[in-house]
């Protein structure tokens, strides 16, 4: 039987892997050389290898005196395509130009109706249509650098061999990065040839430009090689502190820690004022740190596309040297590839970890359970339950992903040490968790209501949290993962971003397989015909939910709704004729009771 690649994630991760392999060793054959035709004829070559499903495709670099975007070293395509000179803002090339934002088009009509919505014109739409023929898919990033971008990338698939995703868009965007760096490399060089031709007074001025280069080429190099040998984060860390002249600290977002040049030191910056920092900057910043010391820092971050990967901290006390900055510059995109490598083995681990997890739920019986949980290393005789936790308000798919990750690592620092499968799921985190006693919950209930007050106090994205109660032995894992699915339900349908336990779910256990609709629907039957037009709450409703919360003392209602108890009476009897029962009538009162529990945990 052969393993569907789309689905097996160990080849899913092994395929990231040989992603990775072929986007580093493109990035290293784009910076091999640094004549500029050469260089964009290596960056078109190479962006056809990141991306394997495409067939063909150009660049275009925008020109400040035509103000146009030029065809450049274009695959797959006539000459007729040096004619398709696009104004920013026109057609899907100039749209991207202008917003900045990559684009993915899976159908030839998809991409000839986004053509005419961005208004191409007749002439360039005749010349792209000549050059070519008209793609089943494409791919289309903007080329920056820094915040300023100098043109576009596009990749044209003629023939459909898979649907183009945001992880074509992700790995194409991250290649335009460095494809970016190469680009102004290739300027520089060329500038700076050409000045010592014409110019031969400025020949200081050149052969510092020259080193500004060669230490560009070699930054990029070195720390190329160190993420493809795998020597990981913390030895590009080491490695900026030998290049820089100054003591470097890393912020690393993703995994919420700082990797410091000296262990024993304190990071002089909290985690939550970084990330307050950059929520909407994207520029370097001088920073004078409050803690413990007074020293001022040069703040540089880290991004890939809108999402904020961390930043380097440097202790300075006058402006950073254009040697320092060149070799953040240049470094910078290195790094922000090695935590993408990071973040995807980390993917892998959560889809393995929740395999395990679908097996146990899956088991053909009790010695087949027994059996797996010993393979996974778990005691299938102590007590278990289980913690969904949600994060329900998100839009950046990138984003979610590190929160989610940050919430597996606050519950695995905070949550006492046991036996547990703890996993990202897409907007959730699963824990399931092995205790010795029942009345050890009690620990992890304060644990989980300290992460909820820590997390919300530092973080909009807020968190809901469904429990299971506790049950001994691994063979109610069934009934485990029901109760915690539930109870998440039962906090979903009240929009609630609360940590509840199943059992305290009281008599709305009855209600979570009914639908919102319904149950509002029996709440209308009661509570409308009590409501005067064009107002919220009658003093009728009032009345009789006080009336039912007071236990149908008259005395406490009366007192509560400060009214003599003749007029609650008249009141009651009022709400009696306009619902058409009697609340003497166990039927009629088991009714209205129930409509007004509904009416305060519902609505």
């Amino acid at each position: 039987m052969k393993t569907d690649k789309t689905t097996n994630p160990l080849l899913q991760g092994k395929l990231r892997d040989v992603e990775l392999t072929v986007l580093v060793d493109s990035i290293r054959s784009i910076t091999s050389s640094l004549d500029l035709d050469e260089v964009l004829g290596e960056i078109m070559r190479n962006a056809l290898k990141v991306i394997p499903a495409t067939d063909a495709g150009y660049l275009m670099l925008y020109d400040v005196g035509t103000e146009r975007l030029l065809v450049k070293a274009p695959l797959g395509f006539n000459d007729n395509i040096y004619n398709f000179k696009v104004k920013p803002g026109e057609s899907i090339t100039g749209t991207v130009f202008e917003d900045g934002l990559g684009l993915i088009f899976n159908s030839k009509e998809e991409i000839l109706k986004a053509m005419d919505y961005h208004h191409v014109s007749k002439s360039n739409f005749h010349h792209i249509i000549s050059s070519a023929n008209i793609p089943e898919a494409l791919i289309c990033v903007p080329i920056s650098i820094e915040d300023k971008r100098i043109g576009i990338m596009i990749t044209h698939q003629w023939h459909r061999k898979k649907v183009l995703d945001e992880h074509d868009l992700l790995l194409l965007q991250a290649f335009a990065e460095q494809a970016a760096i190469a680009i102004q490399n290739a300027q520089y060089f060329t500038e700076a040839n050409n000045r010592i031709e014409k110019i031969t007074q400025l020949s200081a001025q050149l052969e510092e430009r020259n080193i500004q280069l060669q230490k560009r080429h070699k930054v990029h190099e070195t720390l190329t090689t160190i993420s493809l040998e795998n020597k990981g984060l913390e030895a590009i860390v080491h490695e900026f502190n030998l290049m820089l002249n100054s003591p470097v600290t890393f912020f690393n977002v993703i995994e919420d820690k700082f990797y410091l040049h000296d262990p024993n030191e304190i990071p002089n910056f909290d985690q939550f004022e970084l990330k307050k920092i950059f929520l909407t900057r994207r520029k370097p910043i001088h920073l004078k740190a409050n803690h413990p010391s007074e020293k001022t820092y040069y703040i540089y971050p880290v991004y890939n596309g809108p999402v904020f990967l961390g930043c380097f901290l440097i202790h300075v006390t006058e402006e950073i040297s254009e040697s320092d900055r060149i070799a953040l510059e240049q470094g910078s995109s290195i790094l922000a590839l090695e935590l993408i490598k990071n973040q995807t083995v980390t993917e892998y681990f959560y889809k393995k970890t929740h395999e395990q997890f679908l097996a146990l739920l899956n088991a053909k019986n009790d010695d087949h359970l027994e059996t797996l949980a010993k393979e996974f290393g778990l005691n299938a005789s102590t007590y278990w339950f289980m913690a969904i936790f949600e994060i329900p308000n998100y839009t950046d798919l990138q984003l979610l992903e590190i929160k989610i990750h940050h919430l597996v690592l606050k519950l695995k620092n905070e949550l006492p040490k046991t036996e547990t499968m703890i996993y990202g799921l897409q907007n959730r985190v699963i824990f399931f968790a092995s205790i010795t006693e029942s009345s050890h919950f009690k620990i992890f209930q304060q644990k989980f209501n300290v992460v909820k007050e820590e997390w919300d106090a530092k973080d909009q994205h807020s968190f809901r949290a469904g429990i299971s109660s506790t049950y001994k032995g691994l063979h109610a894992i069934k009934k485990i993962y029901e109760e915690a699915n539930k109870t998440l339900t039962y906090l979903t349908s009240r929009n609630r971003l609360d940590i509840i336990r199943y059992e305290n779910i009281g008599l709305n256990k009855l209600f979570l397989n009914q639908s919102p609709r319904e149950i509002q629907q029996f709440i209308d039957e009661v509570f409308l015909p009590l409501s005067y037009p064009h107002e919220k709450k009658s003093e009728l409703e009032e009345t009789l939910l006080t009336y039912f919360e007071s236990n149908r003392s008259a005395t406490k209602t009366a007192e509560k709704l400060h009214i003599h108890i003749n007029t609650l009476y008249q009141r009651i009897r009022k709400i009696e004729h306009v619902l058409q029962l009697d609340l003497n009538d166990n039927e009629d009162s088991l009714k209205i009771h129930l409509a007004c529990h509904l009416r305060s945990t519902y609505v």
